[in-house]
């Protein structure tokens, strides 16, 4: 089995490093590592290091780092779009988009959005995030964006090559049939429980967005961001 643990960037320059005391609980106590056992440590800014786990106690657990080196950032940049849904849903698009090798997720808020703004639920979802990243072996972690009204984000659509929104009205066209060949800046915008109302998505059109259907069958807001990551995922990764 493979161990990533996730570190400070300024931590792999060291010999040894001693890991943070949630990060030894779970390696100690649920993993059960051993003394010799090697694991590899990123920073999710592109820094990686291969480590051997040197000393475990009750509190700690501390390894010694052999070498280091960096991982260039993604050649494509695919970021996320998303009206919060409900809690559980929100969360497993969160674990999701960081497997499907996202840039950055940017949740907001719309006419139909039933969410209601709590920092305390912005570092969960930051938390969630960055237990995600070890498991998939993200080398770069996806940038969590604050809490933003859609009319705030749209302004920024002209900036990409591509953005794509996955709505129900009527001019929609297949995602098969967008082409994606030189496009490395890409966003893919996906509505909340209750779909974009028509404003929004005339104004999401009007800055340069396609809307798009993702098939016959209407999905939940939550396999919908999924299923487009994956598509996009597959094309430009």
């Amino acid at each position: 089995m493979r161990i990533n643990s996730l570190v400070d960037a300024a931590e792999l320059e060291k010999e040894r490093v001693t890991l943070p005391p949630e990060e030894s609980h779970h390696l100690a106590r649920v993993l059960r590592v051993q003394p010799g056992q090697e694991i590899t440590l990123f920073d999710g800014r592109g820094g990686v290091a291969d480590a051997a786990i040197e000393s475990i106690s009750k509190t700690a657990v501390e390894v010694r780092i052999s070498n280091h080196w960096k991982v260039p950032p993604p050649a494509v940049q695919i970021d996320l779009i998303q009206a919060v849904p409900k809690p559980d849903r929100w969360e497993l698009v969160l674990q999701k988009a960081v497997e499907l090798g996202v840039t950055s997720i940017q949740p907001v808020l719309t006419q139909h959005t039933e969410f209601k703004p709590n920092p305390k639920k912005q570092e969960r979802w930051q938390k969630i995030v960055l237990n995600a990243a070890p498991q998939c072996e993200v080398r770069w972690l996806p940038k969590l964006q604050p809490l933003e009204k859609l009319g705030n984000v749209i302004p920024a659509f002209p900036d990409y090559d591509l953005v794509l929104v996955g709505s129900l009205y009527e001019g929609t066209k297949p995602l098969r049939a967008v082409s994606f060949s030189g496009k490395t800046k890409v966003a893919l915008l996906i509505g909340p429980e209750g779909d974009f109302s028509q404003e929004e998505v005339d104004a999401a059109v009007q800055a340069g967005a396609i809307p798009v259907s993702f098939g016959d069958r209407i999905l939940r807001t939550e396999t919908a961001a999924i299923f487009g990551l994956s598509v996009l995922a597959y094309e430009l990764l």
